[in-house]
């Protein structure tokens, strides 16, 4: 008697139709599941500069910001938010002596080094112009010279300069000369911007006071000169130079 195959095809037909789709089905979950990790994993992240903090990541550190080089930067905090601040270095220049109240070119403004004076001035704050062949001798010396071009006054921003200057450190090696620290202030009429620093080499100009990086240029480039040198210096009064002295 012969057996028949015909009653088994259905049920194959079954299987392989729910074989399909159960793999349809699990394919489906599969890439729902990729598309909800997908879009949990990033949508709440923003990166900055980065980093990533909580929802937004912000890189970098906040405040002042001061560099060495050819263009101008903001430079921020309380005290001088706000300022234009330029740091540069430079070429030296020849360090000869000159006669005294003679006029003499500068290849920056301010000067940072260059022909001078035989005479240096005294470490401290004048309230005249000091003609500049004084005090770039004492930039030889290892100074940091502070200066200031205000044509209509700006005594609020000297008295600010003055204290700046009274925060600094007392310099041990200075004290046995009856000197606190290696600094001139002066104003300056031939000063192309409102405040700058001179040290031997380097320069800062801004147009305000910025006391972050005044301190900054100052720790950074005092008694750096080819001569390190507190004592001396003549504690000229405006009364006892000639009138076109430095012209």
């Amino acid at each position: 008697m012969q057996l028949s195959d015909r009653p088994a095809r259905p049920a194959l037909t079954f299987v392989v139709c729910v074989s399909i789709v159960a793999a349809l089905t699990a394919c489906s979950e599969a890439e729902a599941d990729s598309d909800s990790t997908t879009s949990n994993g990033t949508a709440n992240t923003t990166k900055s500069g980065g980093s990533t903090s909580g929802e937004t990541g912000t890189g970098g550190a906040t405040g002042s910001s001061t560099t060495q080089g050819d263009g101008p930067t903001t430079s921020g905090g309380a005290a001088g938010a706000g300022c234009s601040v330029e740091v540069a270095s430079h070429a030296l220049d020849s360090p000869i002596h000159v006669t005294e109240c003679s006029a003499i070119e500068y290849s920056t403004n301010p000067p940072a080094s260059g022909r001078h004076y035989p005479v240096w001035a005294f470490y401290q704050s004048y309230d005249f112009p000091v003609p500049r062949g004084y005090w770039v001798h004492r930039l030889e010396h290892g100074a940091v010279v502070i200066t200031y071009n205000c044509p209509e006054g700006c005594p609020d921003e000297v008295a600010r300069a003055k204290t700046f200057i009274d925060s600094l450190p007392v310099d041990p090696r200075c004290v046995p000369y009856d000197v606190d620290r290696q600094v001139i202030l002066t104003p300056d009429p031939l000063l192309d911007t409102r405040w700058a620093m001179s040290s031997w080499g380097h320069t800062l100009r801004a147009d305000c006071i910025d006391e972050e990086a005044f301190r900054d240029f100052y720790e950074s480039n005092v008694a750096h000169g080819p001569e390190d040198i507190c004592g001396g210096g003549a504690a000229l009064t405006e009364a006892a130079l000639p009138p076109d002295c430095g012209e």
